[in-house]
């Protein structure tokens, strides 16, 4: 009897876990919805902290402030040491200071930052923030069941969906309308806003960020970016 139950029990299981699996995919209208759900504005000025591996350690930290005059990326030695310093504008123009070697870099994106995730600064700042990484002036459009693609001057990527709530759960780049190029899986979400989050570079190169903290709060003045001089000064590419 005991045996037969166990059996009634795991068939009903099992029957519950193909329902969900057959559920049908959203529509064009849920789809807009959650487009407009997921585009709008952050709730505040935000300050967040990740654990960062990346091939070469396991034991470094990611800070982020981010205001509506600009941001602030830092990537941190465990015991505080700035290793660089990624920052935009209100215009959305963005500098890498490598604080190794010195010297700043004219330009700055995820991947200068991580080595992984072609994406503009402010654009990355959102997704993390469990928003789309799109931007003003950034296209988004339904991409087929579940999926969006999102794009702005020079970058473009896939998006894929989850409901319930609707959250952000894989980026995947898009170079020159084809696949093949970095990805990103978002998982642990709480609400929107994802946990972890795993990169990878068609060449191998990956990085894993493990949310410690997020608060909405009053961030006030940006700190003050260092004064180096352009890393083609030092013999290094900008």
């Amino acid at each position: 009897m005991g045996r037969s139950l166990a059996r009634l029990a795991l068939v009903a299981v099992v029957s519950v876990a193909g329902c969900r699996s057959a559920a049908p995919p959203p529509s064009t209208v849920e789809l807009t919805a959650a487009i407009a759900r997921l585009q709008r504005p952050l709730p505040g000025e935000l300050s967040a902290l990740y654990r960062l591996r990346v091939p070469a350690s396991g034991g470094l930290r990611l800070a982020i402030l981010a205001t509506a005059e600009g941001g602030r990326i830092s990537v941190n030695e465990p015991f505080g040491s700035a290793l660089s310093l990624a920052a935009w504008g209100r215009d959305g123009a963005s500098r890498l200071y490598d604080l190794r070697q010195g010297c700043r870099a004219a330009t700055a994106d995820l991947e200068s930052v991580l080595q992984v995730g072609h994406l503009p600064l402010p654009q990355a700042v959102r997704l993390l923030a469990g928003r789309l990484p799109s931007g003003p002036g950034d296209a988004v459009e339904i991409a087929g069941p579940w999926q969006l693609r999102v794009g702005g001057a020079g970058w473009a990527c896939r998006v894929t969906l989850s409901a319930e709530p609707w959250r952000v759960t894989r980026v995947e780049e898009q170079a020159s309308g084809t696949g093949g190029g970095w990805w990103a899986a978002l998982e642990d979400h709480s609400g929107s806003v994802p946990g972890k989050i795993h990169l990878e570079h068609p060449k191998g190169r990956w990085a894993e960020l493990e949310l410690v903290r997020l608060q909405w709060d009053t961030v006030g003045e940006l700190p003050r970016l260092p004064e180096l001089p352009p890393c083609s000064e030092q013999g290094l590419d900008s």
